[in-house]
């Protein structure tokens, strides 16, 4: 009878262990599926992209020709193209000659010649970039005769930046940040209205021609940037036969298939409501597998420089992508403007500068796509924009990200500019006489 009892006591234990065994592994598996049901959704959702169809997917509308599409192409490159940059050649100079042109320079000021006065900034500047006194009256001459406070607080930052104990830098500054700050705003505002009329626009009538052209300049000038030569002509012909353009290096082929194929997938990702590191490596192996298969859609495995600025090493650029993932599709980076969102996006994959080559493209594609998912048309940095472009992305280097902001928003409000341009002239029906200035 004892034995008996022990016996069924064991028997008890052992079924009592197998049922609790069992509900720990539903209640486990119950967990982990609601954990990934419901922890990670991201938390901001997006409608359908109003504008996604500003890069088309279908073949077909690259195929169809008419004469109107190069009227309509060059209309839209006219108004895109900015006004040319003085290009200040930065020689070695000594001392001497920098005070000696800065002082010709106030002078001139003083005695109400602006024009020369003007030259004279612009030539001690190039000379001495890293002046802290050049920069500082530089700012000082644009913001009284110009009443440029923008460029004026850039300059003092810059001074800032290589002397940071300068008084009147300094004081200027304390001046110029909050006036910069509320200029950048209405910057912003008006920004969200140029969008809320185009959206209007095109809610009353089908534009399928502008967005084409736009989508060959777009190619143009991204590839363009980073130095590829063909012309928009040759890049349409690529793009609309698939036929080789003679005279024209197979990379420079690769890189426009490429950038296409790239676009491509950046429009279906405008569908997701989270953006993480695999859709970044995706958008790099398109961009980039034409030209290099081995490299594309990797972290880059050796240190690189690029001028002043130094990436971080190789071994820490997972945590860092990592990490990047998780601002990007935080409720603190969604909060920010979207412009604001986008600009501060593309910067910090570029410092990041997770590959070998494509960084640029990459970013600015991802770029893209917040602007996109946002309601915004993609933007486009243009071909005589380089210098302004690596201008900006060096002053986020040392430390001020605004103007950079800033030269994203001004891009925004260009290719705005454009596309208004473009459906008022489709609007009127006037495609075939003299393009008119917007």
């Amino acid at each position: 009878m004892h034995i008996y009892q022990y016996c069924e006591m064991n028997s008890f234990i052992i079924i009592t262990s197998v049922i609790v065994s069992v509900l720990c592994a539903i209640l486990t598996s119950l967990q982990h599926y609601y954990s990934i049901k419901y922890f990670k959704e991201p938390v901001i959702r997006y409608d359908p992209p109003l504008f996604d169809d500003f890069i088309p997917t279908d073949d077909t509308s690259l195929s169809y020709y008419s004469l109107e599409d190069d009227t309509i192409l060059q209309g839209l490159s006219d108004v895109l193209d900015p006004p040319k940059l003085h290009e200040n050649t930065r020689e070695q100079a000594t001392e001497t000659e920098v005070h000696n042109t800065l002082q010709a320079a106030l002078a001139f000021h003083i005695t109400g010649k602006i024009n020369k006065a003007m030259k004279l900034f612009e030539h001690a500047a190039a000379m001495a970039p890293s002046d802290a006194d050049v920069l500082n009256k530089y700012g000082e001459f644009l913001e009284k005769t110009q009443k440029d406070v923008v460029t004026a607080d850039e300059l003092y930052f810059k001074a800032l930046t290589y002397s940071p104990d300068h008084p009147a830098a300094l004081m200027n500054r304390r001046r110029t940040a909050q006036v910069v700050d509320k200029l950048d705003l209405e910057m912003l505002k008006m920004i969200d209205n140029k969008r809320d009329n185009l959206k209007e626009m095109f809610s009353k009538n089908s534009f399928d021609s502008i967005k084409k052209q736009a989508y060959f300049l777009h190619i143009y000038h991204t590839v363009g940037i980073e130095g590829n030569t063909m012309t928009i002509d040759q890049l349409k012909y690529l793009l609309e036969t698939g036929q080789v353009v003679s005279g024209k290096s197979i990379i420079e082929h690769n890189e426009v298939i490429g950038l296409q194929l790239a676009m491509k997938y950046v429009k279906l990702l405008t569908r997701k409501n989270y953006i993480s590191v695999n859709d970044i490596l995706g958008i790099h192996r398109r961009a980039m597998g034409h030209v290099d298969p081995v490299k594309s859609g990797r972290f880059r495995n050796e240190k690189v420089f690029i001028g002043k600025h130094i990436p971080p090493p190789p071994k820490e650029l997972p945590s860092l992508m990592e990490a990047y993932e998780y601002w990007l599709n935080s409720e603190e980076a969604q909060q920010l403007h979207p412009v604001r969102y986008a600009a501060l996006a593309h910067y910090k994959l570029v410092d990041i500068h997770p590959f070998h080559d494509g960084n640029g493209r990459t970013s600015r594609l991802v770029m893209n796509l917040i602007l996109i998912r946002a309601g915004y048309p993609p933007v486009m940095v243009l071909k005589d924009q380089r210098e302004k472009y690596y201008d900006a992305l060096n002053a986020a280097n040392l430390g001020d990200v605004r103007p950079f902001v800033r030269f994203i928003a001004q891009c925004t409000i260009q290719i705005l500019d454009m596309y208004m341009y473009g459906t008022e002239v489709m609007s009127i029906g006037n495609v075939e006489k003299e393009i008119i200035n917007y």
